[in-house]
């Protein structure tokens, strides 16, 4: 129950950004959930959730640029950031990373 939560609060958080496809964002949240486990050796999804939650929207909505840096369209630019090295300095400075 506790991650068919989860999978709600992000739909919520994306609001109209959401495209309904449910099974692409659960495959992205188990991802970010095990690289968040790996990053910080706990377990904790409470702790970890709102920096996962980020992690998802934004893997989510970069769908498509995979490997880009950056993208310009007309007089649209935006610069892509490493989202799961921002995962990772956000987990380290929150001091949830636990060593083994």
């Amino acid at each position: 129950m506790e991650e068919r939560e989860d999978i709600d609060k992000i739909i919520d958080d994306l609001s109209v950004n959401y495209r309904g496809d449910e099974d692409v964002l659960q495959d992205i949240l188990d991802e970010v959930y095990s690289i968040a486990f790996n990053i910080s050796s706990n377990t904790d999804k409470k702790a970890l959730f709102p920096h996962i939650k980020r992690a998802v929207k934004a893997e989510y909505l970069a769908r498509g640029g995979e490997g880009m840096t950056g993208r310009n369209e007309g007089s649209m630019s935006n610069q892509f950031e490493d989202i799961i090295k921002k995962l990772e300095n956000d987990i380290v400075r929150a001091r949830l990373r636990r060593f083994k």
